[in-house]
């Protein structure tokens, strides 16, 4: 075989042809196309840690200590069911995005106790990752957040995508299913996230709240091991362009701790649906009742200088500056079109009758305050 190859090359340099490279002009190089295919890495992983602990130095005004922890933490793949991520960079509208698509994301975490001043809140837990074949979760990274020297993430999240969530506290599991579809229309559901903004700021972090239009969150079967407790969903889920949270430093110059300001721009709207019956493959159904209203901010709904803080003694406590009157939580929040009905029947009801209307007028004064302990 070789011989035949040695011959054939021979009898091509002895008639006379030669091979040699030749440089294209632009009319030529037009047309030679390419195609970059990324990279996919693929993981298993186990990843404990004993605790997390966070440290309020000086607790509330002066106060005790204070602490909040998560013991033991794990995080891990299930068996023989690794992460994969498909990562490259694409041109998306105009603009240069890192791409992460995650066709599969079986992501466990578990908390064993989450304890304020060493007094348990219980544990948490996520798992039972779901996501449709040929489907996937696709993030956009971008260069250039708010004021352009930050971050921006675009977030696409499938209609077939679900996980479960879990407390657990004295033995007994409480359980939640997150799902994004859209039980009234197999086409629609999932939800997306778009212009979700990083910036460092002179006051502190800004974080630009997403833009959605038509989004579906839906926390099925509430239930405490197998018995289902009800259902929330929120549904046709449209956040306005223009809302932040802004994380700050405590304000005095020898203090600790965090305090927030945040805005959800008015025009914001959703439905809030209230589902009593289990939720399974027959859903809507006979069995199972919703009740349901639509809830649209006449009017930005405003935080501002909302202080956190970690007390020995008061445990964490969420409040605000009694020196500053302009310290608070303002909104004017309607809600409309209170209806209650069969669950099989709402996607074929015109103009069901409604219960009629809340004008509420929020303001939540400086003299307002959460407090949380454990137990």
């Amino acid at each position: 075989m070789a011989l035949k190859c040695c011959l054939a090359l021979g009898a091509m340099l002895a008639a006379g042809h030669a091979l040699a490279l030749e440089a294209l002009d632009e009319s030529s190089l037009s047309d030679v196309t390419g195609q970059a295919q990324g990279l996919r890495y693929t993981s298993e992983f186990d990843a404990r840690i004993d605790s997390i602990t966070y440290i309020d130095d000086d607790g509330l005004a002066g106060g005790e200590v204070g602490t909040i922890s998560m013991s033991p933490v794990r995080v891990y793949t299930p068996t023989n069911r690794p992460v994969q991520v498909d990562l490259e960079v694409r041109d998306v509208g105009g603009e240069k995005a890192l791409v992460f698509t995650n066709r599969d994301l079986p992501f466990e975490v578990e908390v064993g106790s989450i304890a304020i001043n060493n007094q348990s809140l219980g544990g948490y837990g996520q798992g039972n990752f779901q996501i449709g074949s040929g489907d996937s979760l696709v993030t956009y990274l971008y260069a250039g957040g708010y004021q352009g020297n930050g971050l921006k993430l675009d977030i696409e999240i499938p209609a077939s995508m679900s996980y479960d969530t879990w407390i657990e506290d004295e033995g007994a599991r409480f359980t939640t299913t997150v799902d994004f579809s859209d039980p009234y229309n197999p086409s629609s559901g999932g939800i997306v996230l778009k212009d979700i903004t990083f910036d460092l700021v002179g006051e502190g972090l800004r974080i630009g709240l997403p833009t959605v239009t038509g989004g579906n969150i839906n926390f099925y079967n509430a239930r405490i091991g197998d018995d289902v407790l009800n259902s929330v969903a929120l549904r046709d889920i449209n956040l306005q362009p223009g809302g932040y949270l802004l994380v700050k430093n405590a304000r005095g110059a020898a203090e600790y701790g965090l305090e927030f300001d945040a805005v959800v721009k008015a025009g914001s709207s959703l439905d809030y649906v209230y589902i009593a019956g289990a939720v399974d493959g027959d859903y809507p159904s006979a069995d199972v009742f919703e009740m349901s209203a639509g809830i649209v901010l006449a009017s930005d709904y405003e935080v501002n200088g909302m202080r956190m803080n970690l007390d020995g003694e008061r445990g964490l406590v969420f409040d605000f500056d009694t020196n500053d009157a302009t310290s608070g939580v303002t909104a004017n929040v309607i809600v409309q079109d209170f209806t209650l009905m069969r669950s099989d029947k709402v996607a074929t009801t015109v103009n069901p009758i409604s219960l009629g209307t809340m004008d509420i007028q929020m303001n939540l004064s400086n003299a307002s305050y959460l407090q949380v302990e454990g137990h």
